[in-house]
């Protein structure tokens, strides 16, 4: 610990113990947490003070990440690129006292255009010390579908407005034109405004703290703590790398589609090699950019990669640059992982982000599988709605991720069940349909567990939910960007996949639109909008499951009779309510020998689970 704190700086300049600069670390790290109570306390949009879409962080006077938030996880490893598209911008002189700079340009820098970035410079006695940043998922950005977040875009410029690094405000002044440009391209202004003042009033305050703190102990002795954060990070996740054995570990996995062509999955590869406590991710092998908006920017790909990092390192390594220092990312331009402008991108930034997560984590499966879990629900429910509330008259929009989702099972442990977002979601919430209920004109009937969603396993797969609503007294425009539809979240040693997800409208006559990946399709009084999130992958041969948590299971029931008997091998009394444990033990043995899933490493096959069978990878089959 001393060798790290010493960190090579010589004497005279403060007090340099790693104590004091834990302390002090301590301190910074506070920062970012309470400018996310500002946020989730003003915001105007469900999106903020419900769902907790947005993230807080600070930045040292380089760009570099020294503590966060950690709201949404794939929000962070964009946050230096966003940064340094700014400060390159404005240059050295261009910024000052009291500026807020806005922007959400996803190709230098962001990650989709509904992430708003807002930037507050802090100076420290006339010197510019650090940033304080908010990022948000605002809930309508323009665009054309209301709530800004369909799977059938083409192109960057139906997604949204676009904002370059631009002023909001000039030393403390409101830039009146550029709020008025902004609010007059979003279809909700009075909620975009106010959450947009909320993410302000979250970097002044994070400017404030910082500025105490660099008038009470120094400069110096400040910027010495972040290096020494930097530094500490550093080493403990290279600690971790090295852990994982040398070698050069491969992985492909697929989206259902890039929301256009939607007969043709989308490959994701990657190319992991570990040397030491260095480790290369090499996505060159994914496939071209694609017409819809699969697509995802570098930053996308930067954040999911170090949150698949993270998912599977020690958890209490304080999260910031010099987690990243170890990391070297190959993504190359054209690719659906590092989309050319004007490539639309705004699912890339969820459905795209997450299958990088489960790449990573598979690839590296064999030689940490005590770390990895089956795929999670690999989807962040994005659904998107708009029309006039006949209550008020006035016009609506909303994203919300409005059915839960699930984990996928562990090495020793079942999945999360109904979690509040998958891996990519860090602190992200629920709505709870009383409030949505009451702030938009829709009534829920439905919001529970999806019995048998969990993929089979030694271990389960948790179990995902369905949300069944219909709109009240008016005409909507629905849509959104889900995945795992037709492809289901593996299943892993053994496991068998996750229940694949499905979203549609049920109109009155019993017709059914599919609204997987769409936008623009029309609901109305009497018709029902049907939403079933991803179950999570199962972990381990499901013959292997405890008899104990099965008939749990059953009485409880997360797990049907049909499924008990025909993945689980169970034997199931007259009643079938009860496991005839004996005669279960003699079914189990003479399945063995027929399933052999101990030779299975991967499984998106099996059905019902898959939509259709897809792919199972043998414990011994190597990816190209």
């Amino acid at each position: 610990m001393s060798a790290v704190a010493s960190g090579g700086r010589g004497a005279g300049a403060g007090p340099r113990d790693a104590f004091t600069l834990g302390v002090l670390r301590s301190l910074l790290e506070s920062i970012p947490l309470e400018m996310a109570e500002v946020l989730k306390r003003t915001s105007y949009h469900p999106i903020f003070n419900e769902v907790l879409d947005f993230s807080t962080a600070l930045l040292d006077r380089e760009g570099r990440l020294i503590a966060s938030s950690m709201g949404v996880t794939v929000h962070l490893g964009a946050l230096e690129l966003s940064a340094g598209a700014i400060i390159r911008f404005f240059g050295p002189a261009g910024l000052a006292q009291g500026d807020v700079v806005i922007h959400n340009n996803p190709f230098p820098g962001g990650t989709h255009l509904p992430d708003v970035d807002v930037v507050a410079p802090v100076y420290h006695e006339g010197e510019l010390v650090a940033y304080a940043v908010a990022r948000g998922h605002h809930g309508d950005i323009g665009g054309m579908h209301p709530g800004s977040f369909a799977g059938d875009t083409v192109s960057i410029f139906q997604e949204g407005v676009r904002i370059p690094p631009i002023k909001l405000y000039k030393a403390g002044v409101l830039n009146e034109g550029v709020r008025d440009l902004f609010l007059a391209n979003v279809r909700v202004p009075q909620f975009s405004w106010g959450d947009l003042q909320a993410q302000v009033a979250g970097c002044r305050l994070g400017a404030k703290r910082i500025g105490e703190l660099f008038t009470k102990y120094g400069s110096d002795e400040m910027v010495a703590t972040m290096d020494w954060a930097m530094d500490h990070s550093e080493q403990l996740m290279r600690a971790e790398i090295a852990a994982i054995p040398d070698g050069v570990y491969v992985f492909e996995d697929f989206l259902d589609n890039d929301g256009i062509d939607t007969e043709r999955p989308v490959k994701i590869h990657v190319r992991i090699t570990v040397a030491g406590s260095d480790i290369t991710v090499d996505f060159s092998g994914s496939d071209a950019q694609v017409k819809g908006p699969a697509n995802c920017v570098l930053g996308v790909t930067y954040s999911a990669t170090y949150c698949a990092l993270f998912n599977l390192t020690d958890p209490t390594i304080p999260k910031n640059h010099g987690c990243y220092r170890p990391v070297t990312i190959v993504a190359p331009e054209g690719l659906v992982v590092n989309a050319l402008f004007p490539a639309p991108v705004v699912s890339g930034n969820t459905e795209t982000s997450l299958r990088i997560i489960d790449t990573v984590s598979a690839a590296l499966a064999r030689v940490i599988p005590e770390r990895v879990i089956g795929g999670d629900s690999g989807t962040a429910t994005a659904h998107i709605a708009g029309g006039f509330d006949p209550r008020t008259g006035e016009y609506y929009a909303w994203y919300l991720g409005s059915d839960p989702t699930a984990w996928g099972a562990r090495a020793t442990k079942d999945g999360f069940e109904l979690a509040g977002g998958p891996r990519i979601g860090g602190s992200v919430s629920q709505v709870s349909m009383e409030v949505f209920e009451t702030r938009y004109p829709f009534l829920v009937e439905s919001y529970a567990f999806m019995p048998d969603s969990g993929g089979p396993g030694r271990f389960r797969g948790g179990m995902s939910g369905v949300t069944i609503m219909r709109p009240l007294g008016h005409e909507c425009e629905v849509g959104g960007a889900n995945d795992r539809c037709v492809i289901p979240p593996y299943g892993v040693f053994g496991g068998m996949p996750g229940l694949h997800g499905e979203n549609k409208i049920i109109h009155a006559d019993g017709a059914e639109t599919p609204i997987d990946r769409a936008g623009g399709k029309i609901a109305r009084p009497g018709d029902v909008l049907y939403f079933r999130a991803p179950g999570g992958g199962g972990y381990g041969d499901p013959l292997d499951r405890d008899l104990d948590r099965l008939q749990h299971d059953l009485d409880i029931g997360l797990v049907s009779p049909e499924s008990a008997s025909r993945d689980y091998g169970a034997v199931l009394d007259d009643t079938g309510s009860s496991i005839d444990r004996a005669a279960t033990e003699v079914k189990r043995a003479a399945l063995r020998g027929e399933w052999m899933r101990s030779r299975i490493f991967i499984d998106q096959k099996t059905r019902p689970f898959a939509r259709i069978p897809f792919r199972t990878v043998a414990m011994d089959e190597q990816i190209p």
